[in-house]
C-alpha cells in the first residue's frame, strides 16, 4: 500500500507521548504476536494484552489493533508531528493512538501522492486514480 499517516499535535508532549506509546506498542506486539486463527474465543485477547492496554489507557483497542504495529512499519517525529509509512492497509491501531493523543491526522498512498501533499506526475500512469472516463 505505500501509506503515509501524518498525526499533527498542537504541543511536541502530544506527539512524544504518541510516540513513545506506539513504541511500547511495538514490543508488546512483537511479544504478544497473535498467530492463533481466532477460532478460540479465549485467544483473541490474552489476559496480560488486555492488561498491558488498560494500563496505557488505550480501553478502546483490541488485539489485531496491536498485531499491525508488529509488522513493518516506521514511525518518526519531528517537533509536532509524527508520521507513520506502512505498506499495511489495515491502519487502525496507529489512527486509534494518534487520535487518543489529539492529533488531526492525514492518510495518503504514496503511489499517488508525495509528501508535500502533490499528486505525483506518474501517478495516472499506475492506477486508474477514479477517473471519470
Amino acid at each position: 500500500m505505500d501509506l503515509v499517516l501524518i498525526g499533527r499535535f498542537q504541543t511536541v508532549t502530544g506527539a512524544k507521548a504518541a510516540e513513545e506509546r506506539m513504541a511500547a506498542l511495538q514490543a508488546l506486539a512483537e511479544d504478544k504476536w497473535s498467530d492463533d486463527d481466532w477460532r478460540s474465543p479465549d485467544e483473541r485477547m490474552p489476559r496480560e494484552l488486555g492488561q498491558a492496554l488498560a494500563e496505557m489507557k488505550l480501553y478502546d483497542m483490541g488485539r489485531y489493533d496491536v498485531d499491525v504495529f508488529a509488522l513493518n512499519h516506521s514511525v518518526t517525529r519531528t517537533a509536532e508531528t509524527v508520521r507513520i509509512w506502512t505498506d499495511e492497509s489495515d491502519v487502525q491501531g496507529f489512527l486509534k493512538v494518534l487520535l487518543h493523543y489529539g492529533a488531526r491526522v492525514e492518510v495518503f498512498s504514496r503511489h499517488e501522492w508525495d509528501e508535500d501533499a502533490i499528486t505525483r506526475p506518474d501517478a495516472s500512469n499506475r492506477s486508474d486514480g477514479g477517473s471519470d472516463d
